[in-house]
């Protein structure tokens, strides 16, 4: 099959001041995403499940995990908490 790899498109796309720079501002966003799920899949929790335990509904848990709209802080940590987690920060 012939095209561009994911990785040869990506590098591509990066060489591009503009996009590089709107790359890395999305890292961290998407780091936090990555954790969310990780945690929730390693504990076989559900989005359901997860909904239930914050009491949110399951959309919200989807938009979050798949990063659409903005997320509270007030619901960053009830979704932590109820994936037995904790959301530290620290001084670059």
């Amino acid at each position: 099959m012939d095209g561009t790899d994911f990785k040869e498109f990506k590098n591509e796309l990066l060489q591009n001041p503009n996009v590089k720079q709107r790359y890395e501002a999305l890292k961290p966003k998407y780091a936090v995403i990555a954790a969310l799920i990780a945690q929730r899949n390693k504990l076989k929790v559900s989005q359901r499940e997860l909904a239930r335990r914050t009491g949110l509904k399951q959309p919200a848990i989807c938009r979050l995990e798949s990063g659409n709209g903005d997320v509270t802080l007030d619901t960053l940590l009830k979704v932590t908490r109820a994936l037995d987690m904790e959301l530290l920060l620290k001084a670059k």
